[in-house]
């Protein structure tokens, strides 16, 4: 393409027009160049970049659309990241070309987070979701500039947890007498399930005869199968005998009950997984002030009484690392920590 002369200024300089990789009709135009062949080179340079798909136009609309698809991410996480991403990012952002971006814009909208969100955990996701995008800018479109790193992250908070004790549960889960949300909140309590992992346990992955289950799926809040949260998390389970009895139980029933019944079909619901809405709203009716993820906190809380070690209790959690369930329970060993003292005494 040719380059042109600025007779006025006494400069050359290059004009070409280009496609970028969203197919918009984009113009590039450099002057000041003091030679012809300086303002060729500065051109073939610029064609040079762009044969990578960079743009330097890009909106963060843009980025993040092809971050999205780009990434081989879950289901479930698409549709979280679009909606923290509407919801957040996108009002602030969105339509701005991320050449625009400055360190002021940064500790605006990190400001917004702090004050948004009740849990900093929260604030700290988004703010890390929006981290990624420029992270992908700067390898797929050679943005060059990053003023996130010179804002300090959100830090990091001890989420709350919440645990009832195996005795008051036990009594108090009596009182979810409806369908089989009972059975469901007690397999929960005892195996330390997340409640997706529950609502997906077919008959064909429970193995009464060796008193353990086996988690491969998850069901989320568009009551879509997928893939459990972790590759730690796709195990076997075990569970104790009384646990088995009462599966057992549930088997025979859903086997009078239901014509045509197979080990396809879910534990809980049979044809089709029960409705997480309508289980939540009965288990609250029961335990107001326990989350549901509460009984999986628990299942471990009991475990670390009983004297169970960290390492086990890792295997049994399906964590990916120990450092994870050391950060979770950890605080839950301050008696044990004590109790190692008397080796010195």
């Amino acid at each position: 393409m040719p380059v042109y002369q600025d007779v006025e200024r006494k400069t050359w300089y290059f004009k070409v027009r280009y496609k970028d990789m969203f197919g918009k009709s984009r113009q590039k135009m450099l002057r000041g160049y003091k030679k012809k062949s300086l303002a060729k080179q500065a051109e073939a340079e610029f064609l040079a970049s762009i044969k990578n798909a960079y743009t330097e136009e890009v909106t963060f609309d843009e980025l993040f659309n092809h971050n999205i698809t780009f990434k081989k991410y879950k289901g479930k996480t698409i549709r979280r990241r679009t909606n923290e991403y509407k919801k957040h990012i996108q009002p602030f952002f969105g339509e701005m070309q991320i050449k625009n971006l400055n360190v002021q814009h940064v500790i605006e909208f990190k400001s917004y987070l702090e004050t948004h969100f009740e849990s900093m955990n929260s604030a700290r996701t988004v703010f890390s979701n929006f981290r990624i995008l420029i992270n992908h800018a700067k390898k797929f479109f050679n943005y060059r500039d990053d003023p996130v790193s010179k804002v300090d992250p959100i830090k990091r908070t001890k989420p709350k947890i919440d645990f009832i004790k195996r005795e008051e549960f036990d009594i108090k889960v009596q009182a979810l007498n409806i369908h089989h949300y009972k059975e469901m909140t007690i397999l929960i309590f005892y195996t330390g399930l997340r409640v997706g992992e529950a609502l997906a346990l077919k008959w064909k992955n429970v193995f009464l005869d060796k008193h353990q289950l086996y988690v491969d799926s998850t069901l989320d809040n568009k009551r879509q199968l997928g893939p459990p949260k972790t590759e730690a998390s796709e195990a076997f389970v075990p569970f104790p005998k009384f646990i088995t009895e009462m599966l057992m139980e549930m088997k025979k029933e859903a086997e009078q009950n239901i014509y045509g019944f197979n080990d396809d079909l879910f534990v809980f619901g049979g044809l089709s997984p029960y409705h997480y809405s309508h289980y939540h709203k009965k288990y609250k009716q029961v335990f107001p002030s326990l989350r549901i993820h509460d009984l999986r906190h628990s299942y471990a809380a009991h475990l670390i009484n009983k004297k169970v070690d960290i390492y086990l209790i890792k295997e049994l959690m399906r964590h990916e690392t120990i450092q994870q369930t050391a950060n979770t329970y950890g605080h839950l060993y301050l008696e044990r920590k004590h109790a190692a003292m008397s080796a010195f005494e």
